[in-house]
């Protein structure tokens, strides 16, 4: 049945908007020298909530204590890379344990970031985080 529909493909990836009491956002270096949200692709059948919870764990170490909000927002992006679109889903998550976070694979650094600092970013997801300042 794919096949039969080349032009609707998406990757949906889950994405966790958490803020400290400083207004900063939880951010993630993943495999690239740019910034991102906690989160990533749903696997196939997986609820967004159960995504963003199995992301939050594979991210940054955390596996309880992970409350997920509404849908604050959604974006699509075309990827060259794999000539195809992703669409961001953004959860609002509140996390009840402000303890240490602990980088997984892949995961080479994780920091709470005034959003505003992307304002000149020329990449655009990284630019896009501006919108949650």
């Amino acid at each position: 049945m794919a096949g039969n529909y080349p032009n609707t493909f998406y990757r949906v990836a889950v994405k966790a908007l958490i803020k400290n009491d400083k207004g900063q956002i939880l951010l993630v270096k993943e495999k690239s020298d740019k910034w991102d949200l906690p989160g990533g692709g749903l696997d196939h059948g997986e609820e967004p909530e159960d995504g963003i919870k199995r992301e939050i764990q594979e991210e940054i170490g955390v596996s309880s204590g992970i409350y997920v909000g509404g849908i604050v927002t959604q974006k699509s992006f075309w990827l060259d890379s794999k000539q195809a679109w992703l669409m961001w889903i953004v959860y609002e998550v509140t996390l009840a344990n402000k303890t240490q976070f602990i980088a997984g694979d892949g995961v080479t650094d994780i920091e709470f970031i005034d959003p505003r600092v992307f304002e000149t970013s020329t990449d655009e997801r990284e630019h896009y985080l501006i919108t949650f300042s």
